[in-house]
């Protein structure tokens, strides 16, 4: 079954949206989750590069608290023991018995510390016992306890000490001191305690992090660190990333929150059904009138191709547009339009054709109808002098058969150059000459034919120089003079007059005689057409046709019409400049 563009275009069309609809699901499927999580990473290493510079000129603690206000970004520096730097609003300061070293403690490591009731019983002057971790020259507290109250960084203590004891902190070297709490400085309530140092586990995650630290006896990290964590449902990225400060190596240590992606996915799941379904109906109706606008144009155009074909050129392709399917539109209107331009010619040719052929069987009719009469007077006038009847008239038979003999020679020549001037192919020489002396050598040589009917010849004539081929123009003149002679009674008169009118010269020849009536005018010009001859003598009937051509040939303007006392024929030449 033939199938239509539009058909085909909405399917297409349907089958593209179809597939990248298709496409959008399956990426959000296999491939969102892993994009989430990797722009969430660059975006949180960004925060790692600003916080460095704000801690450079507010301070770590104020960084801190400017990005987890701005951008929900929990980020800390580290000293290279994995210890909050720079803790300034935490802390307790002990001197240390039997020295004069003061000994400053972060509390944030320290289980239950920021309880209200603890916090209230830690006093300044309180005799303190710190168990310690020793790395080199370096004290790292883990567990403080007074007379009342006692402390403890689980995260450490649990590896080193009890039934869940880790082998890899067995070589850590630990130790015991004794002071007296000289200052200490925190909040009395909870509420009042700002960030970091409220955010539990964000800590929790610092302390791990120390504490693989102290496993591995403080090897620095050579390369940036990437891991994940789950806390109550919620996933969170953490990036730990060298740095060296003034010579001095410690890290950032920066957590940001993961939406839950997976749940998020688990819902669009159960809604890609209804998305999908609407979205089909969406796809299906937009692709119809898609399908049918971007079709439309070349349905037009098979139409109006179609109507061409047939021969019909009425109607053109409306032009919208200036892309393809507009220069294609123009192209085809402009092929319209030629082809009704040839064919009509090619029609103007075939009427053309056919007139020419009437014009040839008429003239075959002519020729032979002419030349029969000269041929029947010859047979006749051969028959007599043959059989010896009336000898006393025998030069008379003669000279009729050479006169007979001389018109029909004249009528084969005027043929053969009627011939040459209808064939299109011959073309005229045209060159300046003086249009009097040319009328004035026609009526000399037609001076016997005049003189013969008594005729009085009237010249009003000016010295002109026109363009034309003097030869053909004389000959039109002659023909023009003899068919005014053959056509005027004796004793009536014969006007030839030249008229200047500027640009060009009107010449005509007027005789006295019976007008032309309307149906000869039409037919005058034709071959072999003759109006009745009032003399014994009439021409070959193709004067006014060779003198038409030649005209023509000189694109010449001519005619004839009647005039108060007889018929005028005239034509026109232009003037040499």
């Amino acid at each position: 079954m033939k199938k239509s563009i539009v058909f085909k275009w909405f399917m297409l069309t349907a089958l593209i949206f179809s597939t990248m609809l298709l496409f959008i699901g399956i990426a959000q499927n296999f491939f969102f989750e892993k994009y989430y999580i990797n722009e969430k990473s660059d975006t949180l290493k960004a925060y790692m590069n600003k916080y460095s510079d704000l801690a450079a000129k507010k301070g770590s603690e104020a960084a801190s608290v400017e990005l987890y206000k701005n951008n929900h970004i929990w980020i800390t520096k580290l000293d290279k023991y994995g210890r909050i730097s720079d803790v300034e609003s935490y802390y307790i300061e002990v001197k240390l018995k039997n020295s004069q070293d003061i000994l400053r403690i972060p509390m944030y490591s320290f289980e239950g510390e920021y309880s209200s009731d603890v916090l209230l019983l830690l006093k300044v002057g309180d005799e303190v016992i710190i168990d310690t971790v020793n790395i080199a020259d370096e004290r790292i507290p883990y567990q403080i306890q007074t007379n009342s109250i006692g402390v403890v960084n689980l995260s450490i203590a649990n590896k080193l000490h009890g039934p869940h004891a880790d082998k890899a902190y067995s070589n850590l070297a630990v130790g015991i001191l004794r002071g007296t709490t000289a200052k200490a400085v925190f909040p009395e309530h909870t509420v009042d305690i700002q960030f970091p140092y409220n955010e539990q586990y964000f800590l929790e995650q610092i302390k791990e992090f120390q504490a693989s630290l102290l496993a591995d006896h403080a090897k620095p990290l050579q390369h940036t660190e990437e891991h994940s964590a789950t806390e109550n449902f919620t996933e969170y990225k953490i990036i730990i990333k060298p740095v060296v400060e003034n010579g001095v190596k410690g890290y950032i240590f920066a957590m940001t929150s993961l939406q839950p992606v997976d749940e998020a996915i688990s819902v669009i799941r159960q809604f890609y059904p209804y998305f999908f379904g609407f979205t089909v109906l969406c796809v299906i109706l937009l692709a119809f009138i898609f399908s049918k606008w971007l079709a439309k144009p070349l349905i037009s155009i098979n139409q109006i191709t179609g109507k061409i074909a047939n021969m019909d050129f009425t109607e053109k392709l409306p032009v919208r547009s200036t892309d393809e399917i507009g220069q294609l539109s123009q192209s085809i209107n402009y092929l319209s339009n030629q082809m009704e331009a040839y064919i009509s010619q090619l029609k103007q040719d075939l009427d053309k054709e056919k007139q020419m052929e009437n014009i040839r069987k008429e003239f075959i009719a002519g020729v032979s109808h002419e030349l029969k009469t000269p041929l029947a007077v010859i047979k006749s006038c051969l028959s007599i002098l043959k059989d010896g009847i009336a000898a006393e008239k025998r030069e008379h038979y003669f000279q009729a058969m050479e006169d007979e003999i001389q018109r029909t020679d004249l009528l084969v020549v005027n043929m053969l150059d009627l011939a040459k001037f209808e064939s299109g192919t011959y073309k005229p020489e045209m060159a300046p000459f003086e249009i009097d002396r040319v009328i004035t050598e026609v009526c000399r040589s037609l001076a016997e034919q005049i003189q013969e009917k008594n005729l009085s010849l009237t010249s009003r004539i000016c010295s002109q120089m026109v363009v034309g081929h003097k030869g053909l123009i004389s000959r039109v003149i002659t023909n023009f003079l003899s068919n005014a002679i053959r056509h005027t009674e004796n004793g009536h008169a014969i006007i030839i007059t030249v008229k200047d009118n500027g640009q060009t010269v009107e010449i005509s020849v007027e005789n006295q005689g019976n007008p032309i009536s309307e149906e000869d005018r039409k037919k005058i010009w034709g071959q072999f057409y003759r109006l009745e001859a009032r003399t014994s003598k009439s021409g070959t009937g193709l004067g006014l046709s060779i003198s038409k051509e030649i005209l023509e040939l000189h694109q010449a303007a001519y005619g004839v019409e009647n005039t108060k006392d007889g018929v005028r024929f005239f034509f026109s030449l232009p003037i040499q400049l």
